[in-house]
């Protein structure tokens, strides 16, 4: 419910208030405590659907499984940052300093049938600023399942090219604050149809493009009451803005698409709606995040150690909205078997 007289919806929803209607969880009493009265801090929302993490295969690329080939992954990414832009404008906050996101991440992929691969992963994040009182989260954030389906493997001139759909969808898998300052998820489920179209010559050189639609859901506020940049609302659900995302990849990869593979990426998220940081307040889980990235990835299986590979990425925010102008760096370690068709696997190799 929207409440049109500001000062009066401030005097319905006063910090006691919401503090006296929360008393079976004084965990999250403290955590709201620390957020509410401390200024100048910026929420940031690590959001694992966002393809520029480390990269095993993906929802987002053109590679598939074979019947029956398993792929999990262990991975780990840092990521830090100084600035962050407040609308359009970036600005350094002392009540932060440096603020850095950690996350160590499990997942799988499977290849199904002919042409369908599922994917699966959980992520565990930990945020956590350098300056000021208010104190850092971590916890498991969002669980994530995918399909993708190749519609197209076509011979053009000397090489080949690809055309797959993709369906992810994430979901809130613990219950962490989307409105602390540095919050490990936006707390809303997302949809997300993609389209991705490649082109491989017979040499292992690449180029790619894809693109994404975000459908989310609401997020619910552990208080209940809220402010935009317009008007302040009576209610602890928050109308969460779609999103967009797409790039474009050139790269190299060995003949039977797993070997090695080096990659590099031009990167952009954009919401379709939302509202900026209000100077002097903290950012919120429906502003407008708008982020353009580049960044390079590597995969290597040495054939020494059967079944195991490497993952490398890092990632640099070249411009962006509401978001932190950060510079990334993970890896990984992936396993590869055969479920089943292990016969079939077995001679081909």
């Amino acid at each position: 419910m929207k409440c049109k007289d500001s000062l009066k919806c401030m005097e319905n929803a006063t910090i006691a208030n919401i503090f006296a209607a929360m008393n079976k969880n004084n965990y999250l009493k403290m955590k709201l405590r620390s957020i509410l009265l401390k200024p100048g801090s910026i929420l940031f929302c690590t959001v694992s659907f966002f393809f520029f993490n480390v990269h095993a295969q993906t929802p987002a690329d053109a590679v598939l499984m074979q019947p029956g080939q398993f792929c999990g992954a262990i991975t780990f990414n840092n990521s830090s940052a100084s600035e962050y832009w407040q609308g359009d404008s970036l600005i350094e906050n002392g009540n932060v300093g440096t603020f850095t996101s950690q996350t160590i991440g499990a997942g799988f992929v499977l290849g199904v049938i002919k042409n369908l691969n599922v994917y699966a992963s959980l992520p565990l994040i930990m945020n956590k600023p350098s300056a000021g009182f208010v104190e850092g989260t971590s916890g498991i954030q969002d669980f994530t399942i995918a399909a993708k389906y190749q519609l197209l493997d076509k011979k053009i001139g000397s090489g080949n090219l690809k055309a797959l759909v993709s369906a992810t969808g994430t979901l809130p898998a613990s219950n962490y604050i989307p409105e602390h300052p540095y919050a490990i998820g936006l707390g809303c489920s997302d949809g997300i149809g993609r389209a991705i179209l490649a082109y491989k010559t017979d040499l292992g050189v690449f180029a790619k493009a894809q693109t994404g639609y975000h459908v989310r859901g609401n997020c619910e506020l552990a208080r209940g009451y809220y402010f935009t940049d317009e008007e302040g609302y009576s209610s602890n659900i928050v109308d969460m803005p779609n999103a967009i995302d797409y790039s474009a990849t050139i790269g190299y990869i060995t003949e039977d698409s797993r070997t090695f593979k080096a990659e590099a990426e031009f990167s952009v998220f954009n919401s379709l709606g939302g509202f900026d940081i209000r100077p002097w307040d903290q950012g919120f889980p429906s502003n407008e995040m708008d982020a353009m990235r580049i960044g390079a990835n590597f995969q290597y299986i040495p054939e020494y150690a059967k079944g195991f590979g490497l993952l490398l990425n890092t990632a640099y925010t070249l411009d962006g909205r509401n978001v932190w102008k950060t510079f990334n760096i993970g890896g990984g370690i992936t396993y590869f078997f055969n479920i089943w068709n292990k016969e079939e696997a077995a001679s081909a190799e």
